[in-house]
C-alpha cells in the first residue's frame, strides 16, 4: 500500500539524563499537520513531564526504516511478519479532500469521467472508491479510477491538462490547490468515518521490556492533544513564532483543522476497518484477529491514570 502521510514509530531511544528515559519516535512526513502532536508534545514539556526525552527523527523512505506508515500499511506490515505492535491511536480521520479538475463543481459532474490515484491499492484509491460510495457513484459504473497519475504535484498538473478530473489531496495539498482555483468536491474524512488514518507502532521489544516507558509516552501525548485542543492559539504563535512552516494563515488554518481530530483512542473495530482497507480480513483473521495487532493494556493502563 503506498505510503501517503506519517505514523509516529516508537523505537529504542538514545542516550539521555538519568533521570529521563530516552525515546525516539521516528516519522516520514514533515509537514505541520503530521508532525504537530509530537511539537506540542515535546516543545510544551508533556513528555518531560512524565519522565522521558523523546528525540524525533524523520527518515525518509519509512517502510525500510520500518517508519511512517499510515494505518492500512500498519496493519499489512504486521501481518508479514514485522516485530511491531499498534499501541494507539493518532488521527482517527481520513486527511483527504477530492478536489476537482476546473468545471468540475459537484460530484455528479463526475458521471462518465475519470479520477486519478497514485497506484493501485493504496490509501488514496481507497479514500476515493469509498467516498465516491458514500456519495452515491460506483466504480466503473459511473466512473473511472486511472492508476500511476504520480504524486500530488502530477495529479496537480493532471487535473489543469485534462487528463483527470478529479483526486484525492490531504488538506495542506488542498489549501494550494484552493488557492491556484481547484473546486472542493468534498472532504472524504466528513463521509468515511471509523478509520484511523494515523496510528502509533511500537516495535514488540520496547513494548514488553520497557511498558511503562510506552504508558508514559501514551499518557504525555493524550496530556499534549488535550492542550491543543484548549490553546490552539498558544500552539498556533509557538509554531509561527519557530518560523519552520510558512506563513501564518496557513499555521493556524492548520491548527484550527487538525486540533480537535487527533487522539489516541483506537477500538477493536478501528483495527478491523484496517484490515478491509488493506484487503488483509482473511489473512488477519487466521492470525488472531485485531488483538494480535494491538497491544491494548498499554493504552488502558495510560488513559485509566489522571496525573
Amino acid at each position: 500500500m503506498t505510503v501517503l502521510t506519517s505514523l509516529a514509530v516508537l523505537i529504542a531511544g538514545m542516550m539521555a539524563p538519568a533521570h529521563a528515559k530516552p525515546v525516539t519516535f521516528a516519522y516520514q512526513t514533515p509537514t505541520l499537520n503530521s508532525t504537530l502532536p509530537l511539537i506540542v508534545g515535546v516543545d510544551f514539556g508533556f513528555f518531560a513531564a512524565e519522565g522521558l526525552e523523546v528525540k524525533t527523527i524523520f527518515i525518509r523512505g519509512g517502510p525500510t526504516a520500518i517508519a511512517a506508515l499510515v494505518g492500512g500499511d500498519a496493519v499489512r506490515a504486521i501481518a508479514q511478519g514485522a516485530p511491531l505492535t499498534i499501541i494507539s491511536g493518532m488521527q482517527p480521520y481520513m486527511d483527504y479532500t477530492l478536489m476537482g479538475a476546473k468545471g468540475i463543481t459537484q460530484v455528479n459532474d463526475l458521471k462518465g469521467k475519470i479520477v486519478g490515484v497514485t497506484g493501485a491499492g493504496g490509501i488514496a484509491e481507497y479514500a476515493a472508491v469509498e467516498g465516491l460510495a458514500k456519495k452515491g457513484l460506483v466504480r466503473d459504473r459511473d466512473y473511472k479510477i486511472l492508476y500511476g497519475v504520480g504524486n500530488s504535484p502530477a495529479r496537480a498538473q493532471a487535473l489543469e491538462g485534462g487528463r483527470i478530473h478529479a483526486s484525492p489531496f490531504s488538506f495542506m495539498e488542498r489549501i494550494e490547490l484552493e488557492q491556484k482555483g481547484f473546486p472542493v468536491l468534498f472532504d472524504i474524512g466528513n463521509v468515511v468515518s471509523g478509520f484511523p488514518f494515523v496510528v502509533i507502532l511500537s516495535s514488540k521489544r520496547k513494548a514488553e521490556t520497557d511498558p511503562d516507558g510506552v504508558t508514559a509516552l501514551l499518557r504525555g501525548m493524550k496530556r499534549g492533544l488535550d492542550f491543543l485542543r484548549t490553546d490552539r492559539e498558544k500552539v498556533a504563535a509557538h509554531i509561527i513564532k519557530s518560523n519552520k512552516f510558512g506563513d501564518p494563515t496557513t499555521i493556524r488554518k492548520v491548527v484550527n483543522q487538525f486540533s480537535t481530530v487527533y487522539s489516541v483512542g483506537i477500538t477493536k473495530e478501528d483495527i478491523e476497518a484496517l484490515f478491509v482497507a488493506a484487503h488483509i480480513e482473511a489473512e488477519a483473521k487466521k492470525l488472531g484477529g485485531a488483538e494480535k495487532f494491538f497491544t491494548r493494556s498499554l493504552l488502558s493502563k495510560a488513559l485509566g491514570q489522571n496525573r
